[in-house]
């Protein structure tokens, strides 16, 4: 596991453990010296501690934009206000009072997200390959707001395009496929009992609380049923593809490696035992090793993050494959122009 997502795990675990314990020990209303006492703390380690092991852990190691410090100050707001005494938790009640606009534009944003999919699906029927690949073609130079909310909005359709074996029948052949443990069917079959059994436990707890809080809770985990299909038919059938002069490498439907044919330096088959800081996509050992005259985009959790390696190492179920395709079609070192001819075209697979 590689240094950046090491930190990310450790400062989700003490989050969570933080509030957990927020939740458990703090009071409904403060009648001690040690109410008080506890009070405070928790306020320092939601307000001060959390958002500064934020910075150190996921933005400075994990190399990500300052601007996402506000994730962990607004978690922290609304934790504060549900967990806080209550004469804390009023200095927060301005949460309650932003719920209503903040339903209002989440609806709009419901029926746009809405349009934006069926629009999608219904392009989808002719598309040759991840309607997140177009989104990215067009918007790869733009800032990096703009390019990580493109793609997040482009994973809705994307997940809905692969969950649906119908609409990938014109999909760019594969070059070959990544060794994914979330390609084997009895992997998909016991996600999908756990994301059941999930949303029965979540909705058994919340229905105490509030049934509404309940049904939106369990609906969302539910929802998840199709990006985890998604996920299973593209680590089995479509994660590594050639798209309009990029070569994709799709590790699962969440984790997106993004590589312009121009900047693709080398392609090497072999074998390499590759340490916790290099980067490798695939289970087993690495037998292919890619190297980039520019750093590539590898996009993770559908695009909440962003790393840009020189070097790539895959584990793939047919590794010289995969070299003769892209050098059958001199597409290394830049020259992504050239035409496939009929003797190549299969194993090319460029669209």
């Amino acid at each position: 596991m590689r240094k950046a997502i090491r930190f990310r795990l450790l400062y989700l675990l003490f989050a969570v453990a933080t509030y957990v314990l927020g939740f458990t020990l703090l009071p409904e209303t403060i009648s001690s010296s040690f109410d008080q006492i506890l009070s405070a703390g928790f306020l320092i380690a939601y307000f001060v501690i959390l958002p500064a092991v934020f910075w150190f852990c996921v933005i400075k190691i994990g190399e990500q934009k300052k601007w996402k410090i506000i994730i962990p100050f607004s978690i922290a707001s609304v934790v504060a206000r549900y967990s806080m005494p209550d004469t804390l938790a009023s200095y927060f009640e301005f949460l309650s009072w932003v719920r209503y606009p903040v339903i209002a534009i989440l609806l709009i944003i419901e029926f746009v997200v809405i349009y934006h999919v069926v629009s999608m699906l219904w392009k989808s029927r002719k598309l040759k390959g991840d309607p997140r690949i177009n989104a990215l073609i067009d918007n790869i130079d733009a800032d990096d707001k703009k390019r990580e909310v493109t793609l997040i909005m482009a994973s809705e359709p994307a997940s809905w395009y692969y969950a649906i074996p119908k609409f990938t029948r014109n999909h760019t052949a594969t070059l070959t496929n990544l060794s994914l443990l979330s390609a084997k069917r009895w992997h998909f079959a016991l996600v999908l009992l756990g994301l059941i059994a999930v949303t029965w436990v979540s909705y058994s707890l919340l229905i105490l609380w509030s049934e509404i809080a309940a049904i939106i809770v369990a609906s969302v985990i539910f929802y998840c049923i199709i990006s985890v299909t998604a996920s299973h038919r593209i680590s089995r059938r479509f994660s590594v593809y050639c798209h309009n002069n990029h070569l994709i490498v799709n590790a699962t439907f969440f984790n997106l490696l993004f590589i312009p044919l121009s900047h693709l330096k080398a392609c090497e088959a072999g074998e390499w035992k590759c340490d916790k800081e290099q980067l490798k996509i695939g289970r087993g050992t690495a037998n292919i090793k890619l190297t980039f005259s520019t750093p590539v985009y590898w996009f993770t959790l559908m695009g909440t993050f962003c790393e840009r390696p020189s070097e790539v190492y895959l584990c793939v179920d047919a590794p010289h494959d995969l070299v003769n395709s892209l050098n059958s079609g001199h597409l290394i070192g830049g020259n992504s122009s050239a035409e496939p001819t009929d003797d190549n075209i299969d194993k090319q697979a460029c669209a």
